[in-house]
């Protein structure tokens, strides 16, 4: 029985490890503004929100938004989990690297035609991940980590010990593969040892990966790689005659989810084609409350 036992554990922590979901590609499109579509399921027993996170490439975030009210830790089985899957991409996106958009804790590459999106883990509150433009300027493997002295003065406050240099292994945050931006203060694109903080804000202003995706985002990304940081909680895209509407909460607090405001933005993109696109604004203002980040249709269907 114990033999048995033990086949069957590394054959169930086999099939989860290589059923992982590496980052989402799709094929681009300059005039497609949405990718992928909504999913959902039924939660088995042994189902968690993490979990299934991991296996469909979501951050620890874009689920549990989804997901408000149902338990992170025992959905219980038959519960029906939403699968936050379409992606509307960012307006002021990189055509030729990587943008990260702080409130959706998600990042997206442009590379030979082709769209990959992935999450990310970011800073915490005391120490948010900056706005920027930037570049690729340093490429790493097996990364040794300094952590600045601010760092390690947190530790020494927790009684904890933090030296001045982590090597490469499993007590090394920055994972396996490591890349720098070129904004001031030592900022890294890089993997981690805890994948289930990917989604979240943990990091000192890094940005993290789960490993599957540091991989694959490392091997298409040069020395001089454009990175754009930006802020947009909430994203719009037109899609034939749909208006899709995406909003997420804003990292940085700062969006006032004017209800003017977007009715404005919807209406240019309309276009004045009343006849064919109807909004219904009561489910713009719901979903504006809402911030579960989910792509939702707001045009009556005719």
């Amino acid at each position: 029985m114990i033999r048995i036992k033990n086949f069957l554990l590394f054959f169930m922590s086999f099939f989860t490890i290589t059923n992982l979901l590496a980052a989402n590609v799709y094929d681009f499109d300059n005039s497609i503004q949405s990718f992928g579509h909504n999913q959902s399921l039924k939660a088995v027993y042994e189902d968690t929100l993490v979990d299934l996170a991991r296996q469909y490439n979501l951050g620890f975030n874009e689920i549990i938004r989804a997901n408000p009210n149902v338990d992170k830790w025992l959905p219980g089985e038959g519960t029906i989990i939403k699968i936050p899957t379409q992606h509307i991409i960012p307006k002021g996106f990189s055509k030729k690297g990587i943008t990260i958009n702080l409130s959706e804790f998600r990042g997206y590459l442009i590379k030979d035609n082709q769209l990959i999106t992935f999450p990310v883990g970011l800073g915490r509150m005391d120490w948010k991940t900056p706005l920027g433009i930037s570049t690729i300027d340093l490429k790493l493997e097996k990364p040794a980590w300094y952590p600045p002295q601010s760092v390690r003065d947190e530790y020494k406050n927790q009684g904890k010990f933090l030296p001045a240099e982590v090597l490469p292994g499993p007590d090394n945050p920055l994972g396996e593969l490591a890349m720098r931006i070129s904004i001031p203060g030592g900022y890294f694109i890089h993997g981690t040892n805890r994948p289930d903080g990917v989604g979240m804000e943990i990091s000192h202003g890094c940005i993290r990966l789960f490993p599957e995706d540091i991989d694959y985002i490392f091997q298409l990304t040069d020395i001089g790689t454009e990175v754009i940081l930006l802020d947009q909680p909430v994203k719009i895209a037109r899609i034939q005659n749909d208006i899709y509407l995406q909003v997420h909460p804003s990292y940085s607090n700062q969006h006032d989810y004017n209800l003017e405001k977007l009715r404005i933005e919807i209406e240019l993109l309309v276009n004045n084609q009343d006849e064919l696109i109807q909004i219904n604004w009561d489910s713009v203002e719901s979903l504006l409350k809402a911030q579960n980040g989910l792509a939702t249709k707001v045009t009556v269907s005719k």
